[in-house]
């Protein structure tokens, strides 16, 4: 009897432990309320190569296949499509990493030199251009992708595009320019 009490105790602790885990990690967080020198970790645009990876047009024509109704034909030409375009987009995306890393300042209390600033100027002027290449090329793979669709698609398409390219528009404005009058403090 006391073997089962003990395990039935063991079994109703057990998930409360692994709660009280999963609690205590999200309290570490940081967050910029109690932060006592958060302006560092803000500098920086916050802009990561996944977040523009996950504009790509394509990538939504292939997720909202069922309500465009594509055929075999169209889905498989997509994903040949999106397999090139990630190849293209790929040296693009991982100058995304490093320019966003340039854009960076944690020197402590120091101002940033006029070196520094001069650096942190010219990689915003990098990741706006890439960040602009990499648009480029999402927008010409939809228009080659809207080719082999017929007119009811391409409206619908057309529609999904539209108001993805605001949402990223949106999206880049906050977060680009953002960053950059943060760092230039």
């Amino acid at each position: 009897m006391n073997r089962r009490f003990l395990l039935l105790a063991v079994f109703l602790a057990i998930p409360s432990f692994a709660s009280a885990q999963r609690t205590r990690t999200a309290s570490d967080r940081r967050t910029d309320l109690f932060d006592k020198d958060s302006s560092s970790a803000k500098q920086a645009p916050a802009v990561r190569a996944r977040d523009i990876e996950d504009m790509s047009p394509i990538k939504l024509i292939i997720d909202k296949r069922r309500d465009l109704k594509l055929t075999d034909a169209q889905i498989s030409q997509l994903k040949d499509s999106d397999g090139k375009l990630k190849e293209k987009n790929a040296p693009l995306l991982k100058a995304i990493d490093s320019l966003v890393r340039d854009l960076r300042w944690n020197a402590g209390s120091r101002a940033p030199s006029d070196e520094d600033r001069a650096r942190m100027r010219n990689a915003h002027m990098g990741l706006m251009s890439t960040v602009g290449e990499i648009r480029a090329n999402y927008e010409a793979s939809a228009k080659e992708a809207l080719a082999s669709f017929d007119a009811d698609q391409q409206t619908k398409v057309n529609e999904m595009l539209e108001k993805q390219r605001q949402e990223t528009d949106k999206y880049l404005q906050e977060r680009l320019n953002g960053g950059e009058r943060r760092g230039g403090e």
